[in-house]
């Protein structure tokens, strides 16, 4: 991989972790909203009960009151009624609470997750441009070396066979003492060509 592309990886890298960061914190924020819409659904909860419970004080006072005045059968039934609608109030204000809690719950498990995904995405793409930057560190490191050791040879063709003019003490070519003889077969059964 060459440079540009490894620039242009390392880029949209980082424009993947910038748009993960806005979507956490759009979702962070969703989960404020959310916890602010159930804290006034508390409030509204809480206002409701008050309400009904100064609506069942009413409703007792009158039902005493019309008691008083020889209704007590009615005002049994009114106090039955208001009771019953009381519970119905209560149940619903319940069921509502426990479906605000759940949907609490599901917003702040999944930023959660949204943020251990771009947590691992972040981490995984930083792995890979360290370990493709530590390749081609490698690879540059080997082929500086083979630029250094070109620098001390000269390699031609003597009457075909492949030659390198190298140190003293080698087996050298016949027609020019210069250069060193490269024998391909010796060097693949594992001893050096010029040691004979």
């Amino acid at each position: 991989m060459d440079s540009s592309k490894m620039d242009e990886f390392v880029a949209n890298a980082a424009l993947l972790a910038a748009h993960l960061k806005e979507q956490c914190e759009r979702a962070a924020d969703s989960q404020q909203s959310s916890a602010d819409d159930l804290q006034g659904a508390a409030i509204m909860v809480r206002k409701s009960i008050e309400e009904g419970k100064r609506e069942l004080v009413e409703h007792a006072g009158f039902a005493v009151s019309t008691a008083l005045a020889e209704k007590i059968p009615a005002a049994t039934r009114d106090i039955l009624e208001t009771s019953a609608r009381l519970n119905q109030v209560t149940d619903r204000l319940k069921s509502e609470q426990a479906s605000l809690e759940r949907r609490m719950r599901f917003l702040g498990a999944s930023t959660l997750t949204a943020i251990a995904v771009a947590c691992a995405v972040l981490i995984a793409g930083t792995g890979y441009a360290s370990w493709h930057n530590v390749k081609r560190a490698q690879r540059a490191h080997t082929d500086a070396e083979v630029l250094d050791a070109l620098r001390q040879v000269t390699i031609t063709a003597c009457d075909g066979v492949p030659c390198i003019k190298l140190e003293d003490g080698l087996r050298r070519w016949g027609k020019n003492r210069d250069y060193v003889l490269v024998d391909g077969k010796k060097e693949s059964s594992g001893e050096p060509a010029g040691e004979r």
